[in-house]
């Protein structure tokens, strides 16, 4: 049997991939910090879900977790550092505040989940590992100032990371996706252009991860590709592009 650990795994992208990879035989741990969502969800599955509810920037918490679900299981096979928060900001109302708060969830979470999953899987020798990055991550784009910064902070890392676990036999890849119905995208007052539901999300994520071991996942692809077009334009054309959708109040 195969072993998965997944954060942010009580809603969204995360409770559908845990959903998809119960489905297809994995015994997946799950995170989050709403553990009833988490219990809910593991006793509907007919698969091996297991409730490991953290707070994703409790270090302590977090390694704790890992050493559980290696006494239990005795590997991880594939890890998901999903856990994300998302709130818009507007330059009349910038908190610095709001850029922390983001920051400690989206890059400190991901890092503790990293600390402790890392020296183990080096050890082993075998296992990837998947950062919940974000096409946001690729420019900085209106109204979101913070969630652009952490997304594109989770890219540098996995590829800052990679180089050096090739050599481990450890996989690094970083997900990329473009809107996906969930809470944090339900607070959007803009049209979002290729929305994904989660289970679509999540079956396209899994092929992802299960597939050839390419560091980025992407999806839905269309809209990835033209984002990343975009890092290409030169200031004026970006900002040119970028201008109507900044907000006018």
């Amino acid at each position: 049997m195969r072993i998965a650990w997944i954060t942010g795994a009580s809603s969204g992208i995360g409770e559908a991939l845990a959903r998809v990879m119960a489905r297809e035989g994995w015994r997946v741990y799950v995170s989050a910090r709403r553990g009833d969502l988490l219990e809910a969800m593991a006793a509907e599955c007919e698969g091996d879900i297991r409730p490991l509810p953290l707070d994703v920037t409790d270090g302590a918490a977090t390694r704790a977790a890992v050493a559980t679900m290696l006494e239990e299981s005795g590997r991880l096979d594939q890890v998901v550092l999903n856990a994300g928060v998302f709130w818009p900001q507007k330059a009349r109302s910038f908190k610095a505040e709001d850029v922390h708060k983001m920051f400690a969830v989206n890059v400190g979470g991901v890092a503790e989940g990293l600390e402790a999953v890392l020296l183990p899987m080096i050890e082993a020798g075998a296992g990837k590992i998947c950062l919940m990055g974000s096409v946001a991550g690729y420019r900085g784009l209106p109204t979101s100032p913070a969630y652009c910064g952490t997304k594109a902070a989770i890219i540098a890392m996995a590829e800052s990371l990679k180089p050096e676990l090739d050599a481990t036999g450890v996989v690094m890849q970083v997900a990329c996706p473009g809107f996906v119905r969930s809470e944090a995208t339900a607070i959007n007052k803009f049209p979002m252009p290729f929305l994904m539901e989660p289970k679509a999300a999540a079956e396209a994520f899994y092929r992802g991860l299960t597939g050839h071991d390419r560091f980025e996942i992407t999806f839905p692809k269309i809209f990835a590709v033209l984002l990343k077009t975009m890092m290409s334009w030169p200031y004026w054309l970006f900002f040119m592009a970028m201008r109507p959708l900044a907000p006018k109040e």
